[in-house]
């Protein structure tokens, strides 16, 4: 955990020990963490020994395997009453919202919640299987929320599961730099975070006053102060995970944590002011893609790559980078049959493209993975999207792909796409995909360009360089077209700049100015050279 958010958790953690544990309700939530799970393995027995002589064992699935209020009705029914209740008056499937946003009866709703329960109870490890099985069919259900299964296994095996609800999830993805959705398909990402973070923050939260319950207890009672009591508001999530090693899959595998790349190193080495960074992350998350529009040399792949660098940085994710092109298709992208030769014979499978690779791997971690799309604009859109153009919408949304396969982009999956203003292709991108990116625009940063030759000492003269980029711009004066800084990024600029100014800026001023040559006289190289002193 970053120190500045460890500092915030100890300030507000000293702040709950003084006030919340030894009030009424304090104590209440203290007494009520053994006696749930003690009701919740009793009832979990008591159905497992019903449902294997044979018995209907649907009613008692959804009455004592889900956490309901403490109320006198649901007491009298019988109902497994917990301190975190996602169920507040009645029965669940009587209720108008299960009626409205629920397609599955409710013996097969009870059926798929005892399967989870079952497999997680036998083998924690098949918790990220079963829970992704359970979400695809329950994907219209309230059932899909976090909450609603996590406290039965918290109490089967509170070693392996944490109760996890929708005030724990927000302090969870707060201090460990996540955005894990309150659905179940996060759950198991959630559930290796939280523990994680319970584990870092042991020896913070072991003072005089706390209660002596389990150290998870204590964690989900503060979640409950700070969200429910304090009303604490949370601040966007700027700076990545944690740049340490963790244990993935209850230790069945190491996953090597990615290099923590802080928003101060992001901005130094991109020469973006750290806020105009924030304001790039944040459209980010919230849009979950966006792209970096501008001009031809501003370095708009270049700072892509530190952003997805920086989302990346302290988890298990990743990020690539597919660079499209006019030839580029659906096949490329998504899928598509390949011929393929073997034992002499020519067969056709269907072969999954770069973003579904890109996709099927980012399953598998807890992380953010970023998927770069370089000159974005530069192949047909519509028909290289396909289907992924109804997905962007919702990261819950599913479609059968021609091969009959169910897909879906991963809620940890953010797109970064990249494009360049200048280029005619531009009018390619049509309205339905420009509502579903945020566009961030990226223009000429002389201030990168004289940082990058103070840094590496190349003793060009840089600001002179400046000034004439900018007299060039002035002249150009549309801000699609102007000269980016790419160009002058070299320790041998000083050797260099001829040919760089005649081979590459002048046939660019020249397909600018093409009817208008005279305009550009001043920025020939004769003029150039003179103006920096050579």
């Amino acid at each position: 955990m970053e120190a500045e958010k460890k500092t915030e958790f100890v300030k507000l953690f000293q702040e709950f020990v003084n006030s919340y544990p030894y009030t009424p309700d304090g104590l209440r939530h203290t007494a009520a963490y053994q006696e749930q799970r003690q009701q919740g393995r009793r009832n979990f027995e008591a159905i497992a020994a019903a449902a294997e002589s044979g018995e209907d064992v649907t009613e008692s699935i959804m009455l004592k395997l889900l956490p309901y209020e403490d109320s006198p009705t649901n007491r009298q029914r019988g109902a497994w009453i917990h301190i975190n209740p996602c169920i507040i008056k009645g029965l669940l499937w009587n209720s108008k919202s299960y009626k409205k946003l629920s397609l599955i009866a409710p013996v097969r709703m009870a059926e798929l919640i005892f399967y989870l329960v079952c497999c997680c109870n036998d083998d924690p490890s098949q918790l990220y299987l079963v829970s992704r099985e359970f979400s695809e069919e329950m994907r219209v259900s309230l059932f899909g929320e976090i909450g609603m299964l996590t406290p039965i296994l918290n109490a089967l095996r509170p070693d392996d599961f944490l109760a996890i609800n929708d005030k724990s999830i927000q302090v969870i993805n707060y201090f460990a730099n996540t955005s894990y959705s309150k659905q179940l398909i996060d759950y198991s990402y959630a559930n290796l975070t939280g523990h994680k973070l319970i584990k870092e923050l042991t020896k913070e939260m072991q003072q005089t006053g706390v209660p002596s319950i389990r150290e998870d207890d204590v964690f989900d009672m503060f979640c409950h102060w700070l969200v429910e009591i304090k009303k604490y508001d949370f601040p966007s999530n700027e700076v990545p995970l944690l740049d340490e090693a963790i244990v993935f899959e209850y230790a069945v595998e190491e996953v090597q944590l990615q290099a923590e790349y802080l928003l101060n190193q992001c901005a130094e080495e991109t020469g973006f002011d750290e806020t105009e960074l924030k304001r790039c992350i944040r459209a980010i998350h919230r849009k979950k893609q966006a792209i970096l529009q501008g001009p031809p040399g501003t370095g708009k792949t270049f700072i892509a790559e530190k952003l997805a660098k920086h989302l990346i940085g302290g988890g298990d994710g990743f990020w690539e980078l597919i660079q499209f092109h006019p030839a580029y298709t659906y096949e490329d992208f998504i899928q598509g049959i390949r011929p393929q030769s073997q034992n002499d014979q020519l067969t056709y499978p269907i072969v999954p493209g770069r973003f579904l690779e890109c996709c099927t791997k980012a399953e598998s971690r807890r992380g953010t993975c970023v998927i770069i799309i370089d000159e974005i604009n530069r192949a047909n859109l519509s028909q290289v999207f396909g289907e992924l153009m109804y997905l962007l919408d919702d990261r819950y949304r599913t479609v059968k792909l021609a091969s009959g396969q169910e897909f879906r982009i991963p809620t940890n999956v953010r797109i970064i796409g990249t494009m360049n203003t200048a280029d005619r292709s531009i009018a390619l991108v049509d309205n339905a995909l420009r509502r579903r990116f945020a566009f961030i625009p990226v223009y000429p940063n002389y201030e990168v360009l004289r940082q990058y030759h103070h840094r590496e000492e190349t003793g060009f003269p840089v600001d002179k360089l400046t000034s004439i980029l900018e007299d060039v711009n002035r002249a150009i004066n549309n801000k699609h077209y102007q000269l980016g800084i790419s160009f002058f990024l070299t320790k041998t600029l000083a050797e260099d700049i001829q040919d760089i100014w005649q081979m590459e800026i002048e046939p660019y001023l020249e397909e600018y100015f093409f009817d208008n040559l005279e305009k550009m006289d001043e920025f020939l190289w004769d003029n150039i050279k003179t103006k920096l002193g050579y």
